[in-house]
C-alpha cells in the first residue's frame, strides 16, 4: 500500500491525545466508565511511499501514536557498562542466585541484546525507531532487535544493571513488537496459504512477553489498540488450530496463547485460551496417556525435547493443572527410557520414533534450562538436573552481566575477512535496519529468544533441589539405578521392568503413519518401528546390550533405507516376498495389545498382520532433488503375527508366532534381535554362538543348530537360550547412526524362520515360530 501518514495529522493526534489522557484520568478517579476511543479515519496516501497497514482501526491507533514519537523517546542515554562485581556474594538469597544462574545457562548467551549473531538493540541509533525511518520508499524496515529479549534485560533486577527500567529501551520494545504485529496481520490476510498456527504462534510470544514492561507507558487508547491486535492474532491462531505435522511447533501454541491472554486481560478470553490448551494437553489426538506427545500418530523422543520446552513454559506460566499433570507423565516416561551404562554414560531406545533417531537423553532443545523448568513442576525431572555449586551460584549474576557486556560490545558483522581479526563489524552509528520478513522464529541460530525457566521461576525451586540433594533422593537417579524393582505399564504403549538382575523396555503401542490424502508434508522413511518389540534389555554390568534403534529422517533425507532392511536394528519379524516386497511386524501401526503388570512379574501380548512397504515419487519433488515417499501396503495374503513377552523374576521369555494364509510366496523370513555394540568408540559387544555346548564367534554366515547366543559387554554378559535350536547368523553389516550426534552401532541377530527353504527358493509357508529366554549370565 503506497500511502503516508501526513505530519499535520500526527500533530493533531498529539494534541487530542493529551486532552484524551487528561479526561480519562479524571474519569478514572471519578469511577466513570468511558466509551471506546473514537475511530480514526483512513489516512491519505502519498505516491512513492510505503506505509504500515491501516485496514484495521487498531493499526491506525498504533501508527498514529508512532507518528508522535521523537528520537528523544528512544535515546537511552547510557554509556557505562554493567558492573560485573555488584552482587552481594555468597550471602545473597540462594533463590535469587539460582534464578540468575538459570539466566546464564542458555547456549549462545540467550536472551540476546547484541553480538554478531544477535541484534544490536542497545546500540541501534534512536532515529531508526522513528516512523519516518520505518516507512521507506519500497519497504517497511525495522531496527534489529528482539523485543522479548530486550525486556528481560531491562527488567533484570541486578544492582549493576545500569539499563534497568530504562524508558527508552522499553519504547524500543514497543516499536518492534507493534510494527511486527501490524505487518504479520496484514501478511496473513493477504496470504491464506501461510495461515498456520504452528508457524505463527511464536509471534504471540514476541508480542506478549515484552508487553508488561511497556504497557504503562502507553496512552489508554494505544494500549487498547495493542490488545485488540494481539487478540485478533490469537483468535486466528485458535481458528487454524494445531496442524499435526510437527508436534514441536504445535506446542508453541498454548504458551503463545497464554501470553496473549495476559496482554488482553480479559477473563472470558483467558477461559477460551485455557479450554483450547486443555485439548492439546489431554486429547489423545495430541497427547498419549503413556506420557508422550503424538507426532504423526506415534511417539517421538527426539523432537519431544522441543515440545517439552514449550509445554513446560505453558505449565509454569499458567499453573493449569492439566498441563502440570501432562508434564509429570512426560518426565516419568522419559526417565524410564534413559538407561545408565556401566561407564557412567546413558543411552536408550529410539526405534519407535516417528522422525528422528534420537533416544530420550538426546532430545532436542534442552537449552540448558528446560529440565530445570520441568523440575519446578515435577520431581520426575530431577534425574536430569544437576545442582550448581556454591561458587556457580555466587558468581551467576556477575557472569550474566559479563555476557550482556560482551553482547553490547559486539555489533553484527558488516563483512568477513580472511581471518577473524580482519572481520569488519558495523559501527553503532551506521547500524542499518532490516526489511521486515515473515519467519517461524526470529533467528534460526537462536530459535528461542526467551528463557522460560528464568521468566517463570517459582520461588522455592532451589530449596527443593537442594533438599533432594541433601537427602540423596532416589529421584535424582534414573529409575534403573534407584535400587528398586518394578514392572510398570505405561498405558499399554510401553512396559518397563527392573528386576534384581536385569531390566527391560517393551514398546507395545502405536507408531506413526501417513497417507497420501493428508495435507501434510509426506516423509520418505518409515514413521517408526513398532509391532510390539523388545526395545531394550539391560543389566547393571552390561548396560543396554539389546537396543532397538532407527536412523530417522533429516531434511527429507531418509536414514532407514528400504534396501537395508536386514540391518535395521529392530526386534521384528521381517522378510521379503518373491516379488521383492519387504514386509515386517515393525510396521503394524497399532497392534492389539494385552498387558498385565504385577509387582515382580508381568506379561504383554501383541497381535496384528504383517505389513508391506512401498516407495513412490513425491509429487512435490524435483529432478534435482528427487524424493521417494514411503507408505504401508498390505500383502496379497495375510500373515498373522503374535508375540508374547513373559517378564519373570530372573529372565524374560519371548515367543513369536506367524501364520500365513498362503497368498504370498516368501523368499526370506527372519526374527531379528538388535544387539547394541557401542556408542561412539567405546568397547564393543562380543557375540558368540553355542553349538553342541561349545562357544564360537558369531559371523554373517549361517550357523545351524545354535542353542544359545552370548553377548559380552563391559564386565558382564547376557545369554539368549532358544527353546529349540535355531538356524542363525549376523546381519550383513553393522548398523551405524551418524545422525543427531548419537553415533550408536548395532548388529542384528537373524533367526531363520524358514530353515527348511534353501537359498534362492521361495515358500508359501503356513506357520513358523521361535521362543527364547534372555537373562544375565556369567562371563
Amino acid at each position: 500500500m503506497n500511502v503516508v501518514f501526513p505530519t499535520k495529522y500526527a500533530a493533531k493526534y498529539a494534541a487530542t491525545h493529551a486532552i484524551r489522557c487528561f479526561v480519562i484520568l479524571i474519569a478514572t478517579w471519578a469511577g466513570v466508565a468511558l466509551a471506546a476511543p473514537a475511530e480514526l479515519p483512513m489516512p491519505t496516501s502519498m505516491p512513492g511511499h510505503m506505509m504500515l497497514p491501516q485496514e484495521h482501526q487498531y493499526q491506525r491507533q498504533l501508527r498514529a501514536y508512532l507518528a508522535t514519537l521523537t528520537e528523544k523517546d528512544f535515546a537511552h542515554g547510557v554509556t557505562a557498562t554493567l558492573s560485573e562485581s555488584a552482587t552481594p556474594g555468597a550471602s545473597a538469597d540462594p533463590e535469587r542466585q539460582y534464578r540468575d544462574f538459570l539466566l546464564t545457562q542458555m547456549p549462545g548467551g540467550v536472551p540476546l541484546v547484541g553480538s554478531k549473531r544477535g541484534r544490536p538493540v542497545i546500540n541501534n541509533p534512536s532515529a531508526l525507531y522513528l516512523l519516518s525511518s520505518i516507512e521507506r520508499e519500497k519497504t517497511i524496515e525495522l531496527p534489529l532487535g528482539y523485543p522479548e529479549s530486550l525486556m528481560t534485560f531491562v527488567q533484570w533486577d541486578f544492582p549493576g544493571n545500569v539499563y534497568r527500567d530504562n524508558r527508552a529501551l522499553k519504547m524500543r520494545c514497543f516499536v518492534n513488537a507493534s510494527v511486527n504485529l501490524m505487518l504479520l496481520d496484514d501478511f496473513m490476510e493477504k496470504n491464506p496459504g501461510a495461515r498456520r498456527a504452528d508457524w505463527r504462534a511464536y509471534q504471540l510470544i514476541v508480542t506478549g512477553a515484552p508487553y508488561p514492561g511497556f504497557k504503562d507507558l502507553l496512552p489508554p487508547e494505544v494500549r487498547q489498540a495493542y490488545q485488540e491486535g494481539v487478540k485478533k492474532l490469537a483468535r486466528q491462531i485458535m481458528s487454524w488450530g494445531p496442524r499435526g505435522e510437527e508436534s514441536n511447533f504445535d506446542m508453541i501454541i498454548p504458551i503463545g496463547l497464554w501470553y496473549a491472554g495476559k496482554v488482553c486481560d480479559d477473563a472470558a478470553f483467558s477461559k477460551e485460551v485455557e479450554a483450547f490448551a486443555r485439548v492439546m494437553f489431554t486429547d489423545p489426538k495430541h497427547f498419549h496417556p503413556a506420557g508422550y506427545w503424538i507426532d504423526r500418530n506415534g511417539p517421538e523422543t527426539g523432537f519431544a525435547g522441543q515440545v517439552n520446552m514449550f509445554a513446560a513454559a505453558a505449565a509454569l506460566a499458567s499453573d493449569w493443572p492439566f498441563a502440570k499433570e501432562a508434564m509429570e507423565r512426560v518426565y516419568r516416561l522419559r526417565s524410564h527410557l534413559i538407561l545408565p551404562e556401566p561407564d557412567g554414560t546413558v543411552t536408550g531406545p529410539s526405534a519407535f520414533n516417528s522422525r528422528l533417531s534420537s533416544p530420550a537423553h538426546k532430545d532436542q532443545w534442552e537449552m540448558g534450562v528446560r529440565d530445570a523448568a520441568a523440575l519446578m513442576l515435577t520431581d520426575e525431572a530431577a534425574c536430569s538436573v544437576k545442582i550448581p555449586t556454591a561458587e556457580e551460584l555466587a558468581g551467576a549474576a556477575n557472569k550474566r552481566a559479563g555476557e550482556y557486556n560482551r553482547q553490547i560490545a559486539e555489533n553484527p558483522l558488516k563483512s568477513y575477512g580472511a581471518t577473524y581479526a580482519s572481520y569488519v563489524f558495523w559501527p553503532s552509528a551506521e547500524l542499518p535496519p532490516q526489511p521486515w520478513k515473515i519467519s517461524i522464529f526470529a533467528n534460526w541460530e537462536f530459535p528461542l529468544t526467551v528463557n522460560f525457566a528464568y521468566e517463570f521461576y517459582r520461588k522455592g525451586a532451589y530449596a527443593h533441589l537442594a533438599e533432594l540433594q541433601k537427602k540423596n533422593s532416589p529421584m535424582l537417579k534414573y529409575p534403573f539405578a534407584r535400587g528398586e524393582t518394578f514392572v510398570r505399564d505405561f498405558a499399554k504403549a510401553f512396559v518397563v521392568a527392573r528386576l534384581p538382575d536385569y531390566g527391560v523396555v517393551l514398546h507395545t503401542g502405536p507408531v506413526g503413519h501417513q497417507s497420501p490424502d493428508e495435507k501434510l508434508v509426506q516423509l520418505p522413511s518409515p514413521l517408526g518401528f513398532g509391532g510390539g518389540q523388545l526395545s531394550a534389555f539391560w543389566t547393571p554390568s552390561t548396560g543396554s546390550v539389546i537396543l532397538a534403534r532407527r536412523g530417522g529422517i533429516i531434511h527429507q533425507t531418509p536414514h532407514d533405507k528400504l534396501e537395508e532392511w536386514r540391518t535395521w536394528p529392530i526386534h521384528a519379524v521381517s522378510g521379503v516376498t518373491a516379488e521383492g516386497k519387504v514386509f515386517t511386524s515393525a510396521r503394524i501401526v497399532a497392534p492389539e495389545t494385552e498387558v498385565s503388570a504385577g509387582d515382580k512379574s508381568g506379561k504383554a501380548k501383541v497381535h496384528g498382520l504383517l505389513m508391506g512397504m512401498r516407495v513412490v515419487p513425491d509429487p512435490d519433488s524435483t529432478p534435482a532433488k528427487p524424493i521417494q515417499d514411503m507408505y504401508d501396503e498390505p500383502l496379497a495374503g495375510k500373515i498373522d503375527y503374535t508375540r508374547t513377552f513373559d517378564i519373570k523374576q530372573d529372565k524374560l521369555h519371548i515367543e513369536t508366532k506367524v501364520k500365513a494364509s498362503g497368498g504370498d510366496k516368501v523368499a526370506e523370513l527372519y526374527e531379528t534381535i538388535p544387539v547394541y555394540l557401542r556408542d561412539g568408540t567405546g568397547p564393543s559387544t562380543t557375540i558368540e554362538f553355542q553349538v553342541d555346548g561349545k562357544w564360537a564367534p558369531a559371523t554373517a554366515e549361517w550357523q545351524e543348530k545354535v542353542a544359545a547366543v552370548k553377548l559380552t559387554r563391559f564386565d558382564g554378559a547376557v545369554q539368549i537360550d532358544f527353546d529349540q535350536p535355531v538356524r542363525i547368523k549376523l546381519s550383513p553389516a553393522e548398523w551405524k547412526d551418524t545422525v543427531a550426534f548419537v553415533y550408536g552401532a548395532c548388529r542384528n541377530l537373524m533367526i531363520d524362520l524358514m530353515p527348511a527353504v534353501k537359498a534362492g527358493e521361495v515358500s508359501a509357508f503356513k506357520e513358523a515360530s521361535v521362543g527364547y529366554k534372555i537373562a544375565a549370565a556369567k562371563r
